[in-house]
């Protein structure tokens, strides 16, 4: 990751700075889908046959919304259907089976182990084409295990977009 990026990440969730969410909403869509494709899940290659999209926020535990002043995860979501997809829903369908440590702290290894039975996702997610919403990706081991519970829960496809994506350790590459 970037080193402007990550510092504009680290205010905007450790700064109580959500007031950057839509200015990294736009950083997000331009990056990573261009101009083109604003206000328009056509342009996501979304056919019209296909359920409905929805924009999910990977949760935030309670106690870190506390802290913070914010989800930064539901903030980022609802930036990105204001300003750039108006037409997809934002809905708190994944919910944290209870505290963990902070990600941020941990190794890989621990990661990995830590996601097991993270989230639960409501059976509403069932027939729906999910967007999971999240700050950043690390080793991926939140995203598969909301992306699991989904498809689980019969979600019709799940897509993951994140901000930023840390680079793999030189080890792992």
């Amino acid at each position: 990751m970037r080193t402007g990026i990550r510092d504009l990440i680290h205010q905007w969730k450790f700064q109580n700075r959500p007031h950057l969410s839509t200015l990294l909403a736009s950083l997000f869509v331009e990056a990573t889908f261009g101009e083109a494709t604003r206000l328009s899940t056509t342009g996501l290659g979304y056919s019209a046959s296909a359920g409905p999209t929805v924009l999910v926020p990977i949760p935030t535990q309670w106690r870190r919304q506390v802290q913070r002043g914010f989800d930064h995860t539901w903030v980022l979501a609802h930036a990105l259907k204001s300003q750039h997809y108006p037409s997809l829903m934002v809905r708190p369908w994944l919910r944290n089976r209870g505290p963990r440590k902070a990600q941020h702290l941990l190794d890989r290894a621990t990661r990995w182990q830590d996601a097991t039975d993270r989230f639960t996702a409501d059976s509403k997610l069932a027939g729906h084409r999910v967007i999971l919403v999240d700050d950043v990706m690390t080793t991926g081991a939140t995203a598969r295990a909301a992306a699991r519970v989904c498809r689980e829960a019969g979600a019709e496809s799940v897509e993951v977009w994140c901000l930023a994506r840390t680079p793999a350790p030189i080890t792992a590459r």
